[in-house]
């Protein structure tokens, strides 16, 4: 056998080794959209509508190395849930908020992104753990008045029980898949 091959089957240890250690591995990407000042309403069950005006139409997607896309492509399907980190920023500070997104709605001819909200009151992930240090309530002061807010989203691939499907999947989309359309072909390997 040569360095090659030793080298792939310590690869393929490692990241079994990984797996092995939850059946409810997640792997994924932060994706983070931006856009201008955002309009807040609550809803009488707890929940929020968010809506974030002048938004990018580019989603940026945090992997090795990061890459932009359209942001139509990144979005989820309406019917997606997915944990995400707000950020409202305004000349007197920051407000980092982890929060459940839902029914997304963009507009490319407003360049507004809408979608309901609900408080992460537990996040266990490693995605967002960044953002999880210095997260805190939903401010509406700063809500009102925030100039620039982010928001990046947490979008998992679950890692099946049938692992040698899904790799073998994940190195055709490496293999024939440019680096901007490998996201989707990726997604597709999850399900």
């Amino acid at each position: 056998m040569d360095i090659k091959g030793i080298e792939i089957i310590c690869c393929i240890a490692l990241f079994s080794l990984m797996v092995v250690g939850s059946a409810d591995a997640t792997f994924g990407y932060k994706i983070l959209l931006e856009g201008g000042e955002s309009i807040i309403t609550e809803n009488e069950d707890g929940s929020m509508i968010l809506t974030i005006q002048n938004v990018v139409p580019y989603g940026v997607i945090f992997d090795d190395p990061e890459y932009i896309t359209l942001l139509e492509t990144v979005l989820p399907d309406t019917n997606s849930t997915m944990n995400a980190g707000v950020v409202l920023s305004n000349p007197d500070g920051d407000n980092t908020s982890l929060v459940q997104v839902s029914q997304l709605d963009y507009s490319a001819e407003t360049k507004n992104l809408t979608f309901v909200i609900h408080p992460l009151e537990f996040y266990e992930g490693s995605i967002l753990a960044d953002l999880k240090e210095r997260s805190e309530s939903l401010n509406p002061d700063i809500v009102r008045n925030a100039h620039v807010t982010r928001i990046y989203l947490e979008k998992g691939l679950p890692v099946s029980e049938n692992f040698g499907d899904i790799n073998r999947c994940m190195d055709d989309c490496e293999r024939y898949h440019e680096k901007p359309t490998r996201f989707f072909c990726e997604m597709n390997c999850a399900k």
